[in-house]
């Protein structure tokens, strides 16, 4: 039977339970709550979360490029 290793980097076209993208990400849960102020978008369905992995790709990209620009961002 072959072996499958679970990802340990965020996937583009994979959506993960908030748990899963925690551990994934290395993000706590305090600087889960500032990136999701800062405008990353989370999916809730019934009780539980879901973080798109295009959404985090393209909220870190939106960050860096804000840090590139000097400018502190928040969601609009």
């Amino acid at each position: 039977m072959p072996h499958t290793e679970e990802p340990t980097m965020i996937q583009s076209g994979a959506v993960y339970t908030l748990d899963k993208f925690k551990s994934l990400s290395g993000l706590g849960t305090h600087a889960m709550r500032q990136a999701v102020k800062k405008g990353l978008q989370t999916v809730q369905i019934g009780s539980r979360k879901y973080v798109r992995g295009s959404d985090f790709l393209a909220f870190i990209d939106r960050q860096l490029t804000a840090e590139a620009n000097g400018k502190n961002i928040t969601a609009s």
